[in-house]
């Protein structure tokens, strides 16, 4: 199930066919790290679910997030979507900074609708750092 997020980072996902069962919860986003939840999820048809990534890093598997103003959040900067934060994500957003590219893109990582040396900075901080994604 897909949904946009509330300005409070909340969502609400249908999962109207899937039977009832365990399942992961994954968060993906255009140019973050994927992240999954801890522990697979029981869910059952017509119940409703809560779960927040926000609250500590363990909420997510591998412990993969980080620690910002408060809260937990998944790791920006994957730009090409390829599962690990690298130089080619680095190359897409010096290009695209260099190009003076604006709006929602994928090389804008910090969301502030251009793609500068803030977005770079971010990006070589997580490459340096080596994140990945880390899936079950």
């Amino acid at each position: 199930s897909k949904t946009n997020l509330s300005d409070d980072y909340n969502g609400v996902f249908n999962c109207f066919n899937a039977p009832d069962g365990t399942y992961y919860i994954v968060v993906n986003h255009r140019n973050s790290i994927e992240t999954w939840s801890k522990n697979p999820i029981a869910f059952t048809v017509g119940n409703f679910d809560y779960y927040d990534f926000s609250t500590a890093a363990t909420q997510a598997y591998g412990d993969n997030q980080v620690l910002k103003l408060g809260s937990y959040c998944i790791y920006s900067g994957d730009v090409n979507q390829d599962f690990v934060v690298d130089v080619t994500d680095g190359s897409i957003v010096d290009n695209d900074a260099l190009n003076f590219a604006f709006g929602y893109i994928p090389s804008d990582v910090n969301g502030d609708n251009v793609t500068d040396l803030a977005d770079g900075s971010i990006v070589d901080n997580n490459a340096s750092n080596f994140v990945t994604s880390i899936s079950p």
